[in-house]
Formats: structure tokens, sequence, C-alpha cells
């Protein structure tokens, strides 16, 4: 009895494991979805602005937020 009283705690332990991982999947799915809409944001902005040190900043911004979505997808990837 005791062994499968052991038995029963250990599967909600590794249970309850698996829905946090799948939790954290999720959450970065939506953080690269929101990521992806403020990219494409910023490239409308950058194709509507005439002036070259606007350009250049809003063209720092795309690549970090690219550079971050790369790391969020690769992270998904390697789960």
């Amino acid at each position: 009895m005791k062994q499968k009283k052991l038995l029963e705690k250990l599967k909600i332990f590794f249970d309850s494991d698996a829905r946090e991982r799948e939790k954290q999947k999720s959450d970065v799915k939506d953080i690269l979805k929101k990521l992806k809409k403020r990219e494409r944001h910023l490239k409308e902005k950058l194709d509507g602005e005439n002036d070259e040190e606007k350009r250049n900043r809003i063209q720092q911004k795309i690549d970090v937020v690219y550079a971050q979505r790369k790391k969020g997808i690769a992270l998904i990837k390697g789960e």
C-alpha cells in the first residue's frame, strides 16, 4: 500500500511538471505572436519614414525584435 501511494504522488508530481512546461511553451508562443505583430508594425513605419536618422533607429528596433523572436523560436524547438 505504501508503495502504491508513493507511485501516485510521483505520478502527480511529473504530471504537474509537464503541465508547467506546456503552459510555459504556450506563454512563449503568445509572446512570439506579439513580437511578430510589433515587427510588422515597425516595418510599416520604416516604409513611411523619410528621415535617415529615424529610419536607422526604427531598423535597430526591428533588429532587436527579430533577434528576440529567433531566441523564442529556438526555445520552443529545444523543448
